[in-house]
């Protein structure tokens, strides 16, 4: 299974789920969805302004944050935090998300092999509160004022 098809834990999504009560999984399959209302084609399928929630592929990533930040109500997203220095983090990431939590250790994605992923992720907010029950550093990259 190549990395575009890695799926978030059902544990770490349950606990955001309870949280912030999903309405909508912006990159999901009929099989995958994390929640009743999907897109596979979140670029072009009419998006439902409802609290979002949206695990990239990782080869449309710069696309697929670009359109979250600019059509989202709000939401939560995940995505890999070992490049913070390319064009996803520093153009879209960085300059709209609210806050970003970097869990303690690493997340064993559905889907891939072995018993962990090779780089750090990142649960990246947008127009929510900070997530509760999930160990980890909150950065806010915004300045507040």
């Amino acid at each position: 299974m190549d990395r575009d098809s890695w799926e978030t834990p059902k544990s770490l999504f349950d606990t955001l789920n309870d949280q912030y009560h999903f309405k909508f999984d912006c990159c999901a399959t009929k099989k995958n969805r994390k929640v009743l209302e999907y897109s596979n084609d979140f670029l072009n399928d009419e998006f439902m302004k409802n609290r979002a929630w949206m695990n990239p592929p990782f080869s449309k990533a710069y696309e697929l944050f670009k359109y979250f930040f600019a059509h989202c109500f709000s939401g939560i997203t995940i995505y890999r935090c070992d490049n913070i220095e390319t064009k996803v983090w520093q153009d879209i990431i960085l300059k709209h998300a609210t806050w970003i939590l970097i869990p303690k250790g690493r997340i064993c994605y559905e889907g891939m092999k072995g018993k962990g992923s090779r780089f750090p992720s990142a649960i990246i907010g947008y127009k929510l509160n900070e997530p509760k029950n999930i160990q980890g550093t909150l950065l806010y990259p915004k300045n507040k004022q």
